[in-house]
This record gives C-alpha cells, sequence and structure tokens, in this order.
C-alpha cells in the first residue's frame, strides 16, 4: 500500500519514504513486548509503549506519532475513549483500535470514536499492518474478521446500495485512497466521493467507516482479504 501526503524532502537520500512511526497502548505484557518485536519487521518505526490509557494519551499528546494502535480493554479506561479525545482534541495522531473480543457495542463505540481501523487481536500481524498502514495514509480499514461477524448479523432482503456504491465501499475496506479506488474503477476521485456520500446516505451511516461496516452487515458487499 503506498503513502500519501508526504513532502518531496520527506523522502531519504535513496529515495525511500521514511517508515510510519506509531505508538503502542496495550496493558498486557505479554502481548505487549510481541508487537514491539513484530511491528518493526514490517517496516513500522516504535517510538514508544504504553502499559495503560492515561500513559497512552500523554504519550500521544507528547510524542504525536503518526498512528496509535490502541487496545479498546484497558485496566484504567477503554480505548475508544483515547480515540475520542485524541478527535475531540483534533490532534495528528490517528488511532486503530484492536481488541480481543467483538460485539455490536464495541463496533458503535469504535465508530463514534473517531478510529481510523478496527482488528481483532486474533488476526495475523500482517492484518495490524495493514490497518496501520491505511490509517497513516488517511484511510479507513476494517478487519475481514469485523466483516464476518458483521455478516452473520445481515438482514436478508433487498440490496440497499448500488452495485457501483457497494464496489467502492468494497475496496474502500480494503484500506484504499480515493484516488486508488478512482484508478481501479477508471472513475474521477470526485464521483468516487459521490457514490460514498449516496452509500453513506442510504445507510443512515456516519461516515466512511461507519458505512463499510453497515455495508457488510447488510450483505451489500463481501469482506476482502489483507491487502499486501
Amino acid at each position: 500500500m503506498s503513502h500519501v501526503g508526504l513532502a518531496p524532502d520527506a523522502r531519504g537520500r535513496d529515495g525511500a519514504l521514511p517508515p510510519i512511526e506509531i505508538l503502542l497502548v496495550e496493558d498486557h505484557p505479554p502481548v505487549r513486548q510481541g508487537l514491539e518485536l513484530l511491528l518493526p519487521r514490517h517496516g513500522l518505526r516504535m517510538i514508544g509503549s504504553a502499559r495503560c490509557a492515561a500513559e497512552g494519551l500523554r504519550m500521544i499528546r507528547a510524542r504525536n506519532p503518526a498512528v496509535a494502535l490502541v487496545d479498546i480493554d484497558l485496566g484504567d479506561g477503554s480505548g475508544t475513549d483515547i480515540a475520542q479525545v485524541v478527535t475531540d482534541e483534533g490532534l495528528a495522531t490517528v488511532i486503530v483500535l484492536y481488541t480481543g473480543s467483538l460485539n455490536g457495542a464495541v463496533i458503535d463505540e469504535a465508530v463514534n470514536s473517531g478510529a481510523r481501523g478496527l482488528v481483532l487481536k486474533t488476526s495475523p500481524v500482517e492484518r495490524i499492518v495493514d490497518a496501520i498502514r491505511a490509517a497513516a495514509a488517511g484511510c479507513n480499514y476494517v478487519d475481514s474478521a469485523v466483516g464476518r461477524m458483521s455478516a452473520r448479523h445481515a438482514r436478508q432482503g433487498v440490496r440497499r446500495t448500488s452495485k457501483r456504491e457497494a464496489q467502492v465501499l468494497g475496496l474502500l475496506a480494503r484500506g484504499l485512497t480515493t484516488e486508488q479506488v478512482a484508478n481501479d474503477l477508471f472513475l474521477s476521485p470526485e464521483t468516487v466521493q459521490t457514490h460514498v456520500r449516496n452509500a453513506t446516505r442510504k445507510l443512515g451511516a456516519r461516515g466512511r467507516l461507519h458505512a463499510v461496516i453497515l455495508a457488510l452487515g447488510e450483505g451489500d458487499i463481501d469482506m476482502p482479504e489483507s491487502v499486501r
């Protein structure tokens, strides 16, 4: 997945883009230590890790990482609370939430918090990396496991989105940017944005991430596999 939005002088002498700076908020030491080892192997730069919600929020404010990977279930609070504060304060850091358990209430809280992505702990680390890269590029990312859970609760009936709107949402679910979706479907970025607005309105969604999850739940789109 390509990175977007970096100035030309952000590249190194060899023309390579710098690694994405991330911060981890996880209260279980084995999980935290494992991710601290694994994520840098995928080209990400760890700039710190926090053991609780309060520490995580302090570190986000102080270190300004590009992405914070935040456990939803923390001993002293919720990862969705961190995401909400980051959103309310207009901080540059984008949040990817991950959790070991998932239900409708968790999905709703994640959507309302302003988080860019939602991933399950039981998913391969490559999927977490995909979510981080998508969030850093300004995109939303929904774990395929979330899609399967949503699909189990799908209502049978008439499709609520058009075929083209469903195609657009499906590509957005993979973490593609508006420009990448436009290139894939031979559309203009403005047309892609129109399809997203129409689908969001038809589904009664509160934004792109919510629209993707609702479309999965309605059975309008199938959750694509992780893209490398």
